[in-house]
């Protein structure tokens, strides 16, 4: 029974929430869906998608280190994100009021998990995510131009989600994530971007069934997506772009103290990504980005690769 219970919680290293954070236990996380010049460019309305493929084939222990019962397995996701954004010309403190709303939309591929039976949900969307926001044109730090934006996000799990499954859309838990994100332009080719957020999460009262437990808190989360662009030609943008994560506590199980096979799975978890990435922002209603981020120093979670399309249009 000990060990049944060691591989129903190695398998929670599988859950798939819907903005792409394949973790163990995180909820819905950005990780490199933004980052070159991560601002709208003025007031409007419009409509961001994203389609992101991610890829793993290592599952990392707390010590950064292969977890052996997992060798040679892989996952795969393929993730919608669409999304909204409303920049008004109403004005607070200075800035330009708005609010953006996300719903994901996810594909999960395994192959097997060595025959210990992977579950998954067959429905494909995910928790919604709405956040009011003000955003500041115009600005100036050290005399440089300077876009940011402050962002309130809350994750409701309104996403697919059935406790007979490992593997859910959806995650069951209740989110707030407030975020800074900022472009400075040292010049008017090169730039840098980035999106710093922390993740306050909820329980999940109704966790996997065969798990044997009441709830799991998943621990606060700082992370942040970072990139810097440089112009090569008139409207098109190549950049090193990443993101990093860093959970600042363990998560919790039941309320209280954490105990074995849950110690070795709920703790810290980490990973910090780099790539390439290009950015076409022509003149008129359309933009395109296309960019690929490749995962290391992972510590309890997959470590694979994410190539995500980036696409906005402008009503």
């Amino acid at each position: 029974m000990r060990k049944r219970c060691v591989v129903y919680m190695l398998c929670l290293a599988l859950i798939v929430a819907a903005s792409s954070a394949l973790a163990y236990n995180q909820p819905p996380l950005n990780l490199g869906f933004t980052n070159v010049l991560d601002q709208p460019p003025g007031p409007g309305l419009y409509f961001f998608e994203y389609i992101q493929a991610y890829e793993a084939s290592t599952f990392k222990d707390g010590n950064g280190n292969d977890l052996a019962i997992l060798n040679g397995e892989k996952l795969d996701a393929l993730i919608s994100f669409n999304q909204f954004i409303y920049v008004s010309n109403y004005k607070v403190l200075n800035g330009h009021l708005g609010i953006e709303s996300i719903l994901p939309v996810v594909t999960i591929n395994t192959n097997g998990l060595n025959g210990f039976g992977l579950s998954s949900n067959p429905n494909h969307f995910g928790d919604i995510l709405v956040g009011p926001f003000i955003q500041w044109f115009n600005h100036k730090l050290f005399g440089l131009p300077y876009l940011h934006r402050f962002e309130l996000q809350f994750i409701f799990p309104v996403g697919a989600y059935n406790n007979n499954f490992i593997l859910n859309p959806g995650w069951n838990i209740y989110t707030i994530e407030p975020y800074y994100a900022f472009t400075l332009f040292f010049t008017p080719k090169f730039s840098t971007s980035w999106r710093i957020h922390y993740t306050f999460n909820g329980e999940n009262d109704d966790p996997f069934v065969g798990f044997g437990v009441d709830s799991i808190e998943p621990g606060d989360v700082f992370h942040f997506n970072y990139s810097f662009e440089y112009e090569v030609v008139k409207d098109l943008r190549i950049a090193v772009a990443g993101y990093y994560l860093k959970q600042l506590e363990k998560d919790g199980v039941d309320g209280g103290p954490v105990n074995p096979p849950f110690g070795f799975i709920t703790e810290e978890e980490q990973v910090f990504a780099i790539g390439p990435a290009l950015f076409w922002s022509p003149p008129g209603k359309l933009a395109i980005g296309l960019k690929t981020a490749i995962e290391s120093a992972a510590k309890n979670r997959p470590e694979g690769t994410r190539t995500t399309l980036r696409l906005i249009w402008k009503f």
